[in-house]
């Protein structure tokens, strides 16, 4: 088994270009439509944000976005890449490990798990068809903690023993 130090330990990301064209494809398909007015004819490029995301201008609305606008990825301050990394890694790796790996504060990293599952969480549309997989099944095995309606909730500790019954135990022969 090979150990590392923490100070050798490399995260590899993902190539940011790489990431945009994904994004892009993702939600664009095969051409780039405006983000308000829907169409996509009258879309041209007009260079790109500070970040490296791809600008459009749509000469219909005439109004601006990019490749972030209206996505889970717009107002963040990391890079699109580190945010690749963790949406992959956010099933396997603990928010702490990705942030310490990182080197992102713990409440960033976290605040963007919370959007995503909240974002997940709002998938409605999705339909599983075929075989589904599932990894862990967790069975209730009984009714432990659960109170029911109308009884009083059960008594806790042990149980005074009544005097006669205590003193018959403790004689000796």
């Amino acid at each position: 088994m090979l150990l590392m130090d923490r100070d050798s330990v490399e995260v590899f990301l993902p190539d940011p270009d790489e990431c945009y064209e994904r994004l892009r494809r993702a939600r664009f398909g095969a051409t780039v439509s405006c983000m308000y007015c829907g169409e996509s004819d009258p879309v041209i490029k007009k260079g790109t944000t500070g970040k490296g995301a791809q600008q459009y201008r749509c000469k219909e609305c005439e109004t601006y976005f990019n490749d972030l606008t209206n996505s889970l990825f717009e107002h963040r301050k990391f890079p699109i890449e580190e945010m690749f990394y963790m949406i992959k890694e956010m099933r396997s790796v603990p928010t702490a490990q990705i942030a310490s790996e990182l080197e992102r504060d713990y409440e960033a990293v976290l605040n963007f798990r919370h959007d995503l599952q909240e974002l997940c969480g709002e998938l409605d549309n999705l339909v599983l068809s075929d075989v589904c997989e599932a990894d862990e099944i967790y069975v209730t095995a009984g009714e432990k903690g659960v109170e029911k309606e109308g009884e009083s909730p059960r008594e806790r500790g042990l149980k005074k023993r009544d005097e006669e019954a205590s003193s018959q135990t403790n004689r000796q022969s």
